[in-house]
């Protein structure tokens, strides 16, 4: 006799507003194919006007799931990941990708149509993958500063819905010439060696691919490798210093000169003036000292194939 395979029960967060704004049009499909694939779906309104608190939720229910989802940006998913951690809830993730560019969600499958990330989340396996922690604030796979870093939170959600990704071009375009003004001292700790230098852009990383852009300096990147890939743009004095920081990030040549690149489980950053920073495509906070540190394994994702 054939045994009965029990159902997966899920507490799913919907932010309707994430992205282009469907969530509201493609729950039912959502809910239909999560069924399908043998999981027990209890659905809860999430975001900043729906007047229900995700704490509140997960404190009451957490415990009689057994998978906490989301569907909704990768902004989404860092709100719940901070949740979950500061609560202590160690329950796996599925995440059902909904916002502009879904970045993080490319590391776990190719499909990331909701059909095949519901499948990922009712057929299979909790995947382990280390998150980053900035000044005390977790993050999936990226905490940057510099140039153009600000365009993906400062970008209008409505322009986002209309124009999906190409909003995010459209805001980078307008912000170049202040983006490529910027310029911080930094002296910088990692591994029992202190540096410093005048950068332009830098990113601490875990995943192959930032902002949707895949760099040959990351592209070996392990989501679960306990470490950090951390890449430095020196400050451009001229405009070739600018064409040099450009072509090396091209070409993948890293080097002293214009680009660094090196890995490490932590570091710790110190400027005179405050340095404003992005998690995951969403404002990170100012300080003047940044402590970012690895914790290895910290979370678990339900994933199909991972990369």
């Amino acid at each position: 006799m054939k045994t009965k395979k029990m159902r997966k029960k899920i507490l799913l967060f919907v932010n309707s507003s994430s992205g282009t704004g469907k969530g509201k049009n493609d729950l039912f499909e959502i809910v239909q194919l999560l069924s399908r694939y043998q999981c027990e779906v209890t659905v809860y309104p999430y975001g900043p006007h729906c007047g229900i608190n995700a704490e509140d939720v997960l404190a009451e229910r957490s415990a009689s799931f057994d998978i906490i989802g989301c569907y909704g940006g990768d902004g989404t998913l860092n709100h719940l990941v901070n949740t979950l951690m500061k609560m202590g809830i160690h329950k796996p993730i599925g995440y059902i990708p909904g916002g502009s560019t879904n970045d993080f969600a490319r590391n776990f499958t190719e499909e990331t149509d909701l059909h095949g990330v519901c499948r990922a989340i009712g057929e299979g396996e909790p995947f382990a993958y280390d998150i980053g922690r900035l000044n005390g604030h977790y993050f999936n796979y990226v905490a940057a500063f510099g140039a153009f870093t600000e365009v993906s939170y400062s970008t209008d959600q409505n322009a986002k819905n209309m124009l999906g990704h190409n909003a995010y071009i459209i805001n980078a375009v307008g912000s170049l010439g202040e983006s490529l003004n910027y310029r911080r001292h930094l002296i910088f700790e990692h591994d029992g060696i202190e540096e410093e230098g005048d950068y332009i852009y830098g990113s601490i990383s875990n995943s192959p691919s930032i902002g949707g852009i895949k760099f040959s300096f990351t592209e070996r990147a392990k989501l679960n490798d306990g470490l950090f890939e951390v890449m430095l743009v020196t400050a451009p004095n001229n405009p070739v210093d600018l064409a040099g920081a450009v072509g090396q990030i091209a070409s993948g040549n890293a080097g002293d000169k214009y680009v660094r690149v090196f890995k490490t489980n932590a570091i710790t950053f110190k400027c005179d003036e405050k340095v404003d920073w992005t998690v995951d495509g969403e404002f990170g906070g100012a300080y003047r000292k940044s402590e970012i540190k690895l914790e290895p394994s910290a979370m678990e994702i339900m994933a199909g194939s991972v990369k």
